[in-house]
This record gives structure tokens, sequence and C-alpha cells, in this order.
């Protein structure tokens, strides 16, 4: 997880106003007024923040208090790391690299094999029981994870300070953006690189590791047989997904952003981010290749920093980006980015990126692998599943962001026109609503006297056929003494055969006027499974679900779920699953059960599929639904 150029930044640029980078930044200021200046600073009013700082930097320094001039505090007594050093079999060569609260240093392993690694060690003073518990966490992900683009962890174990470290793959390399500007890539190779960086990431959700930190320092180039090879690292502040990565609990403080602001979510963003999933990350991505492709960031780096914090917090979820295209054609000829023309950003790759930077999470991109496969079909020239937004939710987006004068001007124009026009608009539709019934009164009228016409008739053409058979019964078969009302009654009866077969061919009619409103019926589906409209979209699939006795649901290798051949989101599925169905009237006769067809040779327990499937067994049995997904779950499971 190593950058060549590594370097680093102040605070005021990195996780502001993360509780580890003030911290490390004030232990290395030496005069007790400048710390307190820089404290007051760096908080911001933020009083419970100020109150851990001076906590912990009270714990480092031998005094009691950190506002007193201290000869020697405690974190220096405690000799660092250094080159030449030696932690287990690993020499310390020099180091490459300094976080927050870590030092990464190139080391040569001597045995079994003798190889350069990267070897992250907790800093003297850092060790608190959030910081190693981070570092555990860190540790752990890296452990789990098995991608070529992902750093490998080769080793762990405690020096003898006995702080913390473990050993990784050693990458030398530059962030993606820079490698991009510096070797002029043109835009099929950048996005190329990008979908590697999607492949990774898909890899670490699938393992259920939400990176919570992406960003190019993140996500390092280097050359392998003379080809670009993405690396993502720094798994440092990443999440878990319905597991524990470390048996130490990671301590966060409340009310305290973790992350980079400038390619932060709008849920990570909040105080207190509890609801941050997966399509966090893709947001992070959404920013990333936006900065891939124009050189900037959606939001600027410079107006985030000098903001205040609730102020950043109301940029980074309310204010809407720049079309990529529009952004790379303000400043073509500065940026340097000769083989990426704005023209060539304009349509579908400005909908793919605009789709990921969505500040509604339900609106972006499923996974990493479905942006992944919009850029391939992009880069084949096929139609690609992101879409401009209606205007009906452009106007919801401008009505949130200025809701104070949109309702007082709609609320004053309601009133000076709905004085004018209720009258007239109540009289129109009570006088539509007469028309209307006095056509269909009429209607009536006239089958009702067509059915009783129909009726006479058939009863008359029957008594004339009647006799007319006795007549003929009583004369000879020859056609010349046929009576001649035979002819006329022939006629009869073919004209009402006649109206028979009308009366069918308009059923046939009727029938091809259904179909089309079937076929029109599935396209309305499917509009309002892609609207802004979620409870629509929920009500539509819950219908769906317990339409029969046995709720049958499709999964795909990519861990997606089909319902009745159509696509169902997943968030979606999973709320449709949260209320069972009213009146029901078969769970008395018989019980509903829920079948998932998997792909061939997959098994619930596959990593694609195990976490979503545990979700969904869990909606069922709260709601009574039985299943078989996984048996050693309960008694719902069996038969």
């Amino acid at each position: 997880m190593i950058v060549s150029n590594f370097h680093q930044e102040p605070p005021s640029v990195l996780n502001q106003p993360t509780l580890e980078i003030i911290l490390q930044a004030v232990l290395e200021i030496p005069d007790p007024q400048e710390r307190a200046a820089y404290l007051d600073e760096s908080c911001g009013g933020d009083q419970a923040l100020r109150a851990e700082l001076e906590s912990l930097i009270a714990a480092h320094f031998a005094d009691e208090t950190f506002m007193e001039t201290l000869a020697d505090p405690l974190w220096l007594e405690v000799r660092s790391e250094r080159e030449g050093d030696t932690i287990g079999r690993y020499k310390l060569l020099r180091q490459i690299g300094e976080g927050g609260f870590g030092t990464v240093f190139l080391a040569e392993q001597s045995h079994p094999v003798k190889r350069q690694v990267a070897l992250k060690v907790i800093k003297p003073g850092m060790d608190s029981k959030e910081i190693s518990a981070r570092f555990e966490a860190e540790r752990q992900a890296l452990a789990m994870m098995d991608h070529p683009h992902i750093a490998k962890v080769h080793d762990a174990g405690t020096s003898e300070g006995g702080r913390p470290y473990f050993v990784m793959e050693l990458v030398m390399g530059v962030p993606i953006t820079k490698y991009g500007a510096e070797n002029q890539l043109n835009l099929r190779q950048r996005l190329e690189l990008f979908t590697g960086v999607c492949a990774a990431v898909q890899h670490a959700h699938q393992k259920g590791i939400i990176h919570r930190d992406l960003k190019p320092p993140n996500i390092l180039i280097s050359l392998h047989d003379g080809k670009p090879m993405v690396k993502v690292i720094d798994f440092g502040i990443a999440k878990a997904i319905g597991m524990e990565l470390t048996e130490k609990t990671v301590f966060t403080q409340f009310g305290r952003m973790i992350g980079t602001p400038q390619y932060m979510s709008p849920e990570q963003a909040e105080l207190n981010a509890l609801d941050v999933d997966t399509r966090s990350d893709i947001y992070s991505l959404g920013v990333i290749l936006y900065e891939l492709l124009t050189g900037k960031t959606p939001l600027d780096g410079d107006q985030l920093r000098g903001a205040a914090y609730a102020e950043m917090q109301r940029l980074i979820r309310e204010q809407t980006p720049l079309k990529p295209s529009t952004k790379l054609a303000e400043a073509h000829e500065q940026l340097g980015l000769s083989k990426v023309s704005p023209r060539a950003l304009r349509g579908d790759l400005d909908w793919i990126v605009l789709k990921a930077l969505e500040k509604d999470p339900a609106r972006r991109y499923e996974s990493a692998g479905a942006m992944a496969e919009d850029l391939f079909r992009f880069l084949q020239h096929k139609p690609v599943e992101a879409r401009p937004p209606s205007m009906t939710y452009l106007m919801l987006r401008f009505t949130r962001r200025h809701r104070g004068p949109v309702f007082a001007g709609a609320a004053l124009f309601l009133a000076l026109i709905l004085g004018a026009v209720g009258t007239t608009i109540g009289m129109k539709r009570a006088l539509d609503a007469k028309d209307e019934l006095l056509a269909k009164n009429e209607e009536l009228d006239r089958q009702k006297l067509a059915l009783v016409d129909y009726k006479e008739r058939l009863s008359g053409l029957l008594e004339s056929n009647q006799k007319m058979l006795g007549e003929i019964s009583r004369m000879n078969t020859s056609e010349a003494k046929l009576p001649t009302e035979f002819e006329a009654l022939r006629k009869e009866n073919q004209a009402l055969l006649d109206t028979v077969k009308n009366e069918v061919a308009n059923q046939e009619r009727y029938a091809g006027e259904i179909e089309k409103l079937r076929h029109a019926n599935a396209r309305l589906e499917k509009l309002v499974m892609e609207s802004k409209d979620i409870d629509a979209a929920v009500e539509l699939v819950r219908a769906g679900l317990f339409d029969n006795s046995i709720t049958a649901l499709t999964a795909n290798e990519r861990g997606q779920f089909y319902l009745d051949g159509k696509l169902i989101p997943f968030p979606t599925l999973l709320k449709a699953f949260t209320t069972p169905p009213e009146d029901d009237t078969r769970e008395k006769t018989m019980p509903r059960w829920l079948k998932v067809t998997l792909p061939a040779g997959a098994k619930p327990t596959d990593a694609v599929f195990q976490f979503r499937l545990r979700q969904i067994a869990a909606a069922a049995d709260q709601i009574g639904l039985r299943h078989q997904l996984f048996p050693e779950q309960g008694e719902k499971s069996d038969h």
C-alpha cells in the first residue's frame, strides 16, 4: 500500500476534522500556547472533540496537563523504529510513507524467502484503543481479500516495543489520476484502468468490506511487464458488513466524520453515518472517475476546506456537480488533457458518472460491478443503463435545495389561482361526468334493445323452422316442390350467422387490445421500478412477491435477483419483504414458502450470495415466510 511520492499533507487537508490527524499534528507542536491555538482552530467550537483531544494529549505527556511546559513527553521516551532496525525477520531499509497513526517502511524479508515488502507499524504514542482497533481491522480486512488489484497481507506481529505491525505486498506506484495525466492516457485507456478499480471494490464488497476512503492516493498504478496494474490500498477505516473484523472494539467519536470530504458520500458526511453501505463506495468511485476524466473533483477542495463544518456537510449533501463534459470544457487547455476531449464525454459517459454521484443512494449503481458493466457497454458502443434524470426529479431536487422560497411561492400562487379556477374546474368535472354517464346509459339501452330484437327474431326463426320441417316431411324432397318461404328463412338464418361471426371478430379484436394493455402495464411497471417513488416500487414488488403461495426468486451470477423475469433492485426487494401480505387467506389453508433459484452449481453460502440471502432469509422469518435457504437458522426452515 505504498506510493513512491507519498507525503504527509497538512491536517486541514486529510480527513478533516478527524481526531487522529489533529492529534498527530498537535503532538508535533512544541509550544503549549501554539498547541492551544491550533486546537481552537481545528475543533471549531466542537467541545466534545476538544475534550477528547485534551484527554488523549494528556495521556501522552508526562504531566497530567498539556497546557504546562513539558520537557519530555512520554511518547518521546519510546524509541521509534528507524532505518536499519530489524523487526522479526524484516530489516527496515527506509521510510517510504507516513499517515496519521502509522509509519510505512520499505523492508527486506530474510526468510523463508528473500524479498522486499512494505511494513506498517503504529507510531510511538499512537497505540490508543481506537487506533489499535483500526490498525487490527485494516490488517484483517486485507487478509480476507485475495484479488490481483488489492494489496496482499503477508505477515503480522508485534515489535519489541509492543506495537503491532503487519507486512504487505510492496506497491511502488503513483495515484491513478496522476498516472493518467503524466502519461497522457486517452479515454479508453483511462476507463480500462478504472474498471480494474471497480473489480477490486466489487471483490471487497463481496467479502463484506466497505472501504470508506476511496481516493486517488489509495489507488496506485505500477508497471508489471510494462503494463499498468491497479492496486487499491489503505483499508484503515474500512467497515465490515454483518460481521466483526476484530475482537477489539473500534471506537468512533459520535458526531465526527470518517473519510476525506472531497470523495465522501452525502450519507457518510452525516454526524452519525449509521446507514453507510456499499453504495457509499460507489459515490467515491464516481468522484474518482470524474477527476480521472476532467482533472478536477466535483466539489472544489479549497471551498470544502475553507468552509465551516456544517457548511461542508451541506455542500456535500446538496451541491449538484457540473457534467464532466462541461467541467472539462471550462479548463481543457490548462489541464493538459489533450487526449480527452469534452465531446467524448457528452451523453452516455456524463450520465454514467452522474449516476454514480447521485445524492440519493437508491439512484446510484447497485454495485461496482454494475458500474463497470456500463463502462464496458460504453466502450463497445452499446446502450448504457444510466439515463438523464427526469424533469420531475430535477424539480424535486430544486425544491429540496430551496424549500423555504419554493413553498412560500407555491402557497402564494395557489392562493391566487384556487379562488379563480376552483368553481370552473368543479363545474367542468361535473358536466363531463354527466355527459359520460348519459353516453354510457344510451349505450346500455341500445345493447338491451339489440338483445331483445335478437331474441325475438331467433324465437320466430325457430318457430318457422319447426313449421317448415313439418311441411317438408309431408312433401317430396324435390327441390322444385320446396316452399318458397324456405329461401327467405335461409337468408334470415344466414344474416343471424353473420351477426354471430361479427361478434366473434369483435371478441378477437378485444383480445388484441387486452394484449396491448398487458404490454403497456409491463412498461408502466418498469417505469415505476426506475422512478424515484420508492414506496410505489416497493408496493409493486410486494404485489408480485405474494401473488402465489410460493414466492419464487431467481439470482444471477452477480448476486442480483429477478422476480417473474424482472430485475429487482436489492434495497427495494428487501423493503418489500418487511410487511406481510394483507388479508392473507392462503396462509389459513396452506403455508407460504420462499424459493430462491441460484445459478447452476452455486450455493447459498457462496460469498457472492451469502450476505444478501441471509438478509432475505431474516426478513422472510420476520413475516412467517418459510424457506430452506439456511436450515441451521431455525424451525421456520424445516418442512
